[in-house]
C-alpha cells in the first residue's frame, strides 16, 4: 500500500477538499462526508453521513447499524446558528463524529449511544476516483475511495465484537435538491481485489452515468450499465436484489448480482416537495461476481421522484 500513497489525493483536489468549502448563496447547497461499511463474517453492517447545510441554518446526522437481531437507527438535524468551517466543530455531536486522521487515507467514525457504543478506522484501500466537476446535478464536485474497514462494536452487555470489512467513503459540495431527479440508482462493490462505485441519473428525459473500478493500479470509467431490479410486495415496493451489468471504457465485462445484506439492512428516506415528493432507499449487500462466483459486499441505492397529477 505505501508504494500507492502518491495515487491516493485525485487529479484537480488536494488536502484542503477533505475540509469544508465556501457555500454559495443557494438555499440547498451543502457539503457532504459518507461512509458505508460491512463484516460478512459477523453479519454487521451500515452507514452514516454528516451534512452541512450553512444557508438552511442545519446540520445532518445519520447513523444506520444492521446488526442480526435489530437495527440502530439515528437521525438528527441540529440547527446551525453560526457557520463554522472547522471539521472538529461542525463533524461533531454529542453522539456521533468524524476524525480525519490523514487526508485521502484515514478517517475515524465514533457513535455512542445508550445501548451500544462504536468505532470505526476507515483506512483507504485502492486510489481515490475524482467523479469530476459537475459530473450529477447533485453536485458540484465529487469524490469516494474504497478502503478496509476496522473496529470494535460495544454493547450493553459488555459483549465486543471486533469489526473487519470493506467500505466506501464519498465527499460532495454543491447545489443539491432530490426533486429534480425522475429516478437515480448508486452502487457500491466490494471484493477482495477490486472495486466499483457508480451513479446513473434520470432527468428531464437525459441518462447521466459516472462511476469507476478500481485497484491497487488506479480507475477505469465505466461507459454501460443495464439495471434489472426485483421489488418487494410491502407497501412501498422496496428493491430487494438488482443484477448490474456494467461495462468500463477498456471493454471488461461485469455482472453483479446484490441482494439485501439481511432482512432489515435498508432505510427508506422521503422528502416532500411542492407538487409530489421523493423517496430513496439504500440497503446493505451481500454482491455476487457472476463471471466468478466470488462473493463481496456493497450497496444499493435507488431514488424515486412521484409528482402529483
Amino acid at each position: 500500500m505505501n508504494g500507492m500513497r502518491k495515487y491516493y489525493v485525485p487529479p484537480d483536489l488536494d488536502n484542503r477538499d477533505e475540509l469544508l468549502h465556501q457555500p454559495t448563496n443557494e438555499l440547498k447547497w451543502r457539503e457532504s462526508y459518507y461512509f458505508n461499511w460491512a463484516d460478512l463474517e459477523n453479519k454487521i453492517s451500515g452507514f452514516s453521513t454528516i451534512g452541512i447545510v450553512p444557508n438552511e441554518k442545519k446540520r445532518e446526522f445519520v447513523f444506520l447499524l444492521f446488526l442480526e437481531d435489530r437495527n440502530e437507527v439515528y437521525y438528527k438535524e441540529p440547527h446551525l446558528q453560526d457557520y463554522n468551517d472547522d471539521i472538529n466543530v461542525m463533524l461533531r455531536e454529542n453522539m456521533l463524529s468524524y476524525t480525519l486522521v490523514k487526508p485521502f487515507e484515514e478517517w475515524i467514525i465514533n457513535y455512542n449511544s445508550r445501548k451500544l457504543s462504536l468505532e470505526l478506522h476507515f483506512k483507504t484501500r485502492f486510489p481515490t476516483h475524482n467523479f469530476g466537476m459537475d459530473s450529477s446535478k447533485s453536485w458540484h464536485q465529487h469524490f469516494e475511495s474504497s478502503g478496509i474497514v476496522t473496529g470494535k462494536l460495544t454493547k450493553k452487555n459488555g459483549e465486543i465484537v471486533d469489526i473487519n470489512g470493506f467500505g466506501q467513503r464519498d465527499k460532495s459540495w454543491g447545489f443539491r435538491d432530490w426533486h429534480q431527479f425522475d429516478k437515480w440508482y448508486a452502487g457500491h462493490f466490494q471484493f477482495k481485489n477490486w472495486s466499483c462505485a457508480f451513479r446513473k441519473d434520470y432527468a428531464n428525459e437525459k441518462i447521466d452515468l459516472s462511476g469507476h473500478i478500481s485497484n491497487v493500479k488506479g480507475n477505469t470509467a465505466l461507459s454501460k450499465l443495464n439495471i434489472d431490479t426485483i421489488c418487494a410486495t410491502d407497501p412501498f415496493k422496496s428493491p430487494l436484489s438488482t443484477t448490474y451489468i456494467f461495462e468500463d471504457i477498456t471493454g471488461t465485462k461485469h455482472t453483479i448480482a446484490a441482494k439485501r445484506f439481511g432482512k432489515n439492512s435498508f432505510i427508506r428516506f422521503a422528502r416532500n416537495f411542492s407538487g409530489g415528493y421523493t423517496e430513496l432507499f439504500e440497503q446493505m449487500a451481500i454482491v455476487q461476481d457472476l463471471n466468478t462466483g466470488e462473493i463481496g459486499v456493497g450497496m444499493m441505492e435507488h431514488l424515486r421522484t412521484f409528482k402529483s397529477d
